[in-house]
């Protein structure tokens, strides 16, 4: 069975990488060719294309705040005029943190990895009730001063690596110092990620110059130096290297000869969120401060820069690329933020990247490396911009911009009201079976005869209760971040998905029986999980229970929350499949049926295109492997338990070996995982995934004890303690249990049904240990577990009474 696994998880990683290749090997050729090259050799140093003029220099203004609802062309006609010749996309500016300050938007941006900035800010307007606060921007200095108590020697040190750095400084530019900029990178001690300060800057410069075939002297004037030219404090943060220099700063990044110019515009803010001292920049909001006059006003800026870039542009080179990127939240509420590109390369479109996978959407941490590929630079990720031609006007591509974003916002806002209301709902149902399934409440003042039907209600109350997770992936099917309203748009999708779910389940043959019900819902929630995650995971993003581009800790593949409907769905079905089939003597489907459909849901969930689920791919092999076992008769001891989950564990690892083969910009998680275990990244990792998992139970504990609660209703309200040989009638936990009148142990006579609910229970075991913040798949799929079983309960309601 593991090589058949093996063959069909090569089959799909094969497909996999030929579908992600196609697009990126040519240009990874393309890309890769200067870096091989020495760039002292002037010889090694040409192209064979002897067509192009020289590039052009590429400048990035970076606008925290921004978002692409406002541009708008009659307040901000710059903007509209770029992104109406150029590509946009939805920009995930996540850090470190639920919200992104400017100063860490620009470190991580210049790092191409996740960053804080520190020290915590200080200011005395600032609202002391207000915990969205940002650091002080330190605007670096030129003099080699150092503000130190070391004196002299240290003021003589940092001198000297400032004349250093000032020998690499291009014409037009010098070298900078920000003072203190150990406090800046101290929020990153110790927080899982590994920060490269620096690293944009340093990889233009390690490039070199790049001299087309056949340049003849007067277009060599044209080539620019292989440099970045920081203006702006914030484009000091993503410049600076580790010990905060800054090689090349200036007051006019346009007005030098650096092949890429960064320029810090301002922020878009309030008040209680940005404050800095610096003047001219947008850091200090006046009391009186409107967000459509300070886009306005950016805008202004950008167009007086724009005007300035095409007048200092080279004779003879490229036209200038012209990147727009809101590098930050600029306020407490955590959003998307706008990203624009136009120029050579650049049509009209939306762009993604190898990472999202999404059209119209990019990360922070894509902004360097894909900058770098449009430099025709090798950077250590690999990863460009993918762009995607339209011809829709330019007014349609901003409202499907928009629509995208305010969805996600939705989704945002509106995640903890849903969860609560899931946590209660299942409060409610625990409640209720302690006190109606009770026989000594149930049997007073003839309650034993109302006795059948209460559990029948509570089996149909069950039932429209294990709907409602799938409903809630369904809503993205309906165009409801279009309303008026979207957050009473969203409650009605997932009320209206969850009630058509519900009555797709009532629907005969399957709906004259619990059992039927059941298996119809669990084999839909399958079914539908299996062909989103074919077609692209649309259904998980965006999701109540998927993931959300804001948070951006995932883009593609099944998400934890839907990883743990997904195997409560697959094992319950298995369980009433094979039961069915036994009951009609079909011997051998009883094995075949659950090899083809679970080697068929390991397969969706572990290909690194489909579902990329680690953790979960493990979780489901290993419940697999203990129903296969259990159906075999086969005794399953603590040893076996052992090497079933090793075996799953070391295909997995297998797969994840194969994914690290390919290009670094193809990857899936399976082969960032093995990457980082090479690196030895790995327990950094792991670390912080535990630090999730904490932070889970500290945000939301009602969640974290749904799973317990989930064991006391099995073990005492459907009296599942019974079942076990020790537990008789007559012993003191069986005295206990009998107080219950639900009857698992009747439904468990069934050893199909029995074995389906324990691969189930070890599936949702394995995903809590090996899923990052795995506290959510067993609570989640409790949520999904014990209504099933108290709907396929409800079978044996006139049984349990008597």
């Amino acid at each position: 069975m593991l090589g058949l696994l093996v063959g069909l998880l090569m089959a799909g990683l094969g497909l996999g990488t030929a579908s992600a290749s196609t697009s990126t090997d040519d240009s990874a050729a393309e890309v890769n060719a200067p870096s091989a090259q020495d760039p002292t050799d002037p010889a090694s140093t040409q192209s064979a294309d002897t067509s192009r003029a020289p590039a052009g220099q590429t400048v990035v203004f970076g606008i925290p705040g921004l978002t692409i609802d406002d541009i708008d062309p009659e307040r901000t006609p710059n903007l509209y005029s770029l992104l109406s010749e150029g590509a946009a996309a939805n920009l995930n500016v996540r850090t470190i943190g639920s919200a992104t300050c400017p100063a860490s938007g620009w470190l991580s941006f210049g790092a191409g990895a996740r960053a804080q900035a520190g020290p915590s800010p200080i200011a005395e307007d600032a609202d002391p009730d207000d915990s969205a606060r940002c650091p002080t921007m330190i605007a670096p200095t030129t003099d080699g001063s150092v503000d130190t108590e070391d004196g002299a020697a240290s003021a003589k040190e940092a001198a000297n690596s400032d004349e250093a750095h000032g020998d690499e400084s291009a014409a037009g530019t010098t070298t900078a110092r920000i003072e203190g900029f150990d406090a800046v990178k101290e929020p990153n001690i110790g927080s899982g990620y590994s920060v490269d300060y620096g690293m944009l800057a340093r990889t233009v410069t390690e490039a070199g110059k790049a001299v087309p075939s056949g340049t003849d002297a007067t277009d060599a004037d044209s080539l620019l130096e292989p440099c970045l030219a920081a203006e702006g404090p914030g484009a000091a943060y993503a410049a600076a290297d580790e010990d905060g220099v800054v090689t090349n700063f200036t007051d006019d990044a346009t007005a030098t000869d650096c092949r890429l110019g960064v320029v810090d515009l301002g922020a878009i803010g309030i008040r209680s969120w940005l404050f800095d001292p610096i003047p001219n920049y947008s850091y200090t909001v006046p009391p009186n401060y409107d967000w459509e006059t300070r886009v306005a006003e950016a805008d202004r800026r950008l167009g007086v820069r724009l005007q300035e870039v095409r007048e200092k542009a080279k004779d003879g080179a490229a036209d200038p690329t012209i990147i727009v990127a809101g590098l930050g939240d600029s306020s407490g509420l955590p959003q998307l933020r706008a990203f624009i590109a136009s120029g050579p390369g650049f049509e009209p479109g939306s762009l993604s990247s190898a990472t999202t996978r999404t059209p119209g959407l990019l990360q922070i941490t894509d902004l360097a490396p894909g900058i770098l590929d449009v430099l025709d630079v090798d950077s250590p990720r690999a990863v460009g911009f993918d762009s995607t031609p339209t011809d829709d006007d330019p007014q349609q591509r901003i409202d499907d911009l928009v629509a995208e974003a305010q969805k996600s916002t939705t989704i945002h806002q509106n995640l903890s009201t849903f969860s609560i209301t899931l946590d209660v709902i299942f409060y409610v149902l625990f409640i209720a079976c302690a006190v109606l399934l009770n026989r000594s409440i149930l049997g007073r003042r003839g309650g034993a005869t109302l006795a059948p039907h209460v559990h029948r209600f509570l089996g149909w109350v069950s039932l429209g209760v294990a709907a409602l997770p799938m409903g809630a992936f369904l809503a993205g099917l309906l165009p409801w971040s279009r309303m008026a309203a979207p957050g009473l748009g969203l409650f009605l999708s997932v009320i209206g998905t969850a009630a058509v779910l519900f009555a797709f389940a009532l629907i005969p043959p399957w709906g004259r029986t619990w059992r039927g019900r059941v298996g119809a819902l669990a084999g839909a929630n399958l079914l539908i999980l299996a062909t989103d995650l074919a077609t692209g995971s649309h259904l998980q993003a965006n999701s109540l229970l998927g993931y959300n581009p804001i948070v951006g800790g995932r883009y593609y593949g099944l998400g934890n929350q839907g990883a743990a409907i997904f195997i409560v769905s697959l094992f319950i079905f298995l369980g009433l499949m094979v039961s069915w089939l036994r009951a009609r003597g079909h011997r051998k489907a009883v094995i075949i049926v659950p090899v083809v459909v679970g080697l068929a849901a390991v397969f969706v969930s572990g290909n690194p295109s489909w579902g990329a689920k680690f953790g979960g791919t493990i979780a489901i092999l290993a419940g697999l492997m203990v129903l296969l076992a259990l159906l075999s008769k086969i005794r399953l001891t603590l040893l076996r338990l052992a090497l079933i989950g090793l075996s799953s564990l070391a295909v997995l690892i297998g797969i994840a070996f194969l994914d690290w083969l390919r290009p670094a910009g193809t990857r899936s998680h399976f082969g960032t995982f093995f990457d980082q275990i090479v690196t030895g990244e790995a327990l950094q990792v792991v670390g912080r995934k535990l630090g999730a998992n904490l932070h889970i139970i500290q945000v939301n504990p009602a969640l974290a004890i749904v799973t317990p609660l989930s064991a006391i209703a099995i073990l005492i309200f459907l009296r599942y303690l019974l079942h076990f040989p020790r537990v008789h009638a007559g012993s003191r936990t069986g005295r206990l249990v009998n107080k219950w009148r639900g009857r698992l142990p009747q439904l468990f006579t069934d050893s199909d049904l029995h074995y389906g609910f324990l691969a189930a229970a070890t599936g949702l075991g394995v995903g809590l240990v090996l899923t990052d913040s795995g506290v959510a798949v067993p609570s989640t799929g409790a949520m999904v577990l014990l209504p099933f079983l108290l709907a396929l309960s409800a079978e044996h309601a006139e049984e349990a009474h008597r």
